[in-house]
């Protein structure tokens, strides 16, 4: 080992360039592999994540694509016992009024089960109990422990006192763990739903559902039960306006019970496992270099090599001191790489992508550090490899020959390094062709017209105003109406439209369209479109 490090030093030129470009591929696959284990392998934050599950539903007769859960489906379900629990949720936004300046938060909406099922217990106080959870009880919250800390000063006496929730006084009846997230999701204020079962109907089918599997229990037992169940929810409850069974029937409502996995990562996966194979190239390609470079060092040494045959060495001496000095370069690049790895993963953070989720539990843990030894021990043999086949059984006589002064280099060195040359320019052209398609898709992508004309004029601004403080509808859509014309006489401004929903804004408030003096055929279920209101102005 001393002898390597020696030849290593003696030549600072060829080891610096060999272990920054080793180090540079390395880095690249241990960011990437630590991304694919913090968002696709590593299990999810809960207690038995194998038993979590998300609780869609297939309607093949209204659209293609998932169907959300509504009240008269959670309350089937549960009273059914089909699940251990089962919980309906939906992310929203409130705004707090009493404490400071007013604020808009990222917001939860809960039944009283969905914390409970997935483990969650609170730092401070209790979570929702079904009292909480219905309605006529006394209005009650939970925040996060983050904004604990912000809005109380982390004061345990907090809890039990008023917070001004959307015009509401609620009170504060838990803090949640330090660590928690939900999903996709960091709320900083979770409340419950309350849903009142004699008001719930088939249909409001806007919430996402979770559940927890029985113990013993599978998926396919789950979806079995929720088909059996589903025929009957019309017969439970009320249909909405204009409705009728032969409608309900016809949109062949299906269950669609999944790893509730699949509803945190979405199709991300795909691209995380693309990405992480074509670093994987990246280090064949950086290897293939390196030992070219290995090999054109090893030639140098060919009388040295012969002369220590000659004298004694086995060929498995020679191979060791060459396969040392591989795994001596490798390991160094390895524990720069890492290095390099973590400064990536620490700036991913500070980014905070928004299309990429688990962002927190991506980290540099054992699992990632193991990995990136693994990738330094297999670089180091594949460096050390080609010089060892090529030069580590020298035949004496043609050593000699050929590393006498004024040789030529022999034909099986030459092919040798032209392999190497070969499966590099191979695996290049590959990520070569790769990268333009990416950067042609990426300038297409930006040059997509967003439906009207010049958006970089186009600012949005979100106002919202909570029923507790202006419940009369007339007023809040006056006060909109005054808060408009008060932009407009902004300078600069053009004009100002309202509007409950922007163009690409993630929004999918669907509904049936019934339009008056065109009758659907009875019994024919009506056309299923996007809708939102807008004011005069808006086009």
């Amino acid at each position: 080992m001393r002898h390597a490090l020696r030849r290593l030093a003696g030549t600072p030129v060829f080891t610096f360039t060999a272990a920054l470009t080793l180090a540079l591929a390395i880095g690249a696959n241990a960011l990437l592999f630590s991304v694919v284990n913090g968002v696709l392998l590593k299990p999810l934050p809960f207690a038995a994540p194998d038993r979590l599950v998300g609780v869609w539903h297939t309607a093949p007769g209204l659209f293609d694509g998932p169907l959300n859960q509504s009240p008269a489906t959670y309350f089937t379900y549960r009273d059914a016992g089909v699940f251990d629990d089962i919980g309906l949720w939906d992310n929203t936004q409130v705004t707090v009024t009493d404490r400071g300046e007013p604020e808009r938060v990222d917001a939860l909406q809960v039944t009283d089960g969905t914390l409970p099922l997935l483990g969650v217990r609170p730092a401070q106080g209790r979570t929702f109990s079904i009292e909480d959870d219905a309605p006529g009880s006394a209005e009650t919250v939970i925040v996060s422990h983050a904004y604990w800390q912000r809005l109380f000063g982390g004061d345990p006496a907090a809890i039990g006192q008023s917070l001004m929730v959307d015009g509401k006084p609620r009170q504060l009846i838990g803090v949640l763990p330090e660590e928690f997230r939900f999903l996709r999701y960091n709320p900083s204020i979770v409340l419950p739903f309350r849903f009142n079962r004699a008001e719930v109907f088939v249909g409001n089918f806007s919430y996402q559902g979770v559940a927890r599997l029985k113990p013993g229990g599978s998926i396919a037992r789950a979806n079995a039960d929720i088909a059996r169940l589903l025929p009957g929810i019309a017969d439970h409850f009320p249909l909405p306006p204009g409705f009728t069974r032969q409608m309900f029937d016809d949109i062949r409502m299906g269950p669609l019970t999944r790893p509730l996995a699949v509803d945190v990562i979405g199709d991300i996966g795909n691209v995380l496992w693309v990405l992480l194979g074509t670093m994987g190239i990246v280090l064949l390609v950086a290897c293939a270099n390196i030992a070219n470079l290995f090999l054109v060092r090893a030639e140098s040494r060919q009388r040295e090599l012969a002369v220590r045959s000659a004298l004694g060495a086995s060929r498995w001496q020679v191979a060791g001191e060459l396969l040392i000095e591989a795994l001596a370069l490798s390991l160094a690049a390895g524990a720069l790489g890492t290095a390099l790895a973590y400064g990536g993963i620490r700036l991913l953070q500070a980014l905070s992508p928004a299309q990429l989720p688990r962002l927190d539990e991506i980290a540099l843990d054992p699992v990632v550090l193991l990995f990136a030894l693994a990738l330094s021990l297999v670089a180091g043999l594949l460096l050390g490899l080609v010089p060892i086949v090529q030069y580590a059984n020298p035949r004496l006589a043609t050593a000699l020959k050929e590393g006498g002064r004024g040789s030529s280099d022999g034909g099986d060195r030459h092919r040798a390094r032209n392999a190497l040359v070969m499966a590099q320019v191979a695996l290049a052209l590959v990520l070569l062709v790769a990268s333009g398609l990416m950067i042609r898709t990426f300038i297409a992508m930006r040059n997509v017209p967003p439906g009207f004309t010049n958006p970089g004029e186009v600012l949005t601004v979100r106002v919202t105003i909570p029923e507790a403080l202006v419940e009369d509808p007339e007023r809040v859509a006056l006060t909109h109406e005054q808060i408009a014309r008060r932009i407009e006489a902004v300078a600069g401004v053009t004009s100002v439209g309202l509007s409950s929903a922007i163009t690409m804004d993630g929004n999918d408030s669907n509904d049936p369209i019934f339009v008056e003096d065109r009758p659907v055929p009875e019994g024919q279920m009506p056309p299923l479109r996007r809708y939102k209101w807008v004011s005069e102005g808006f086009f």
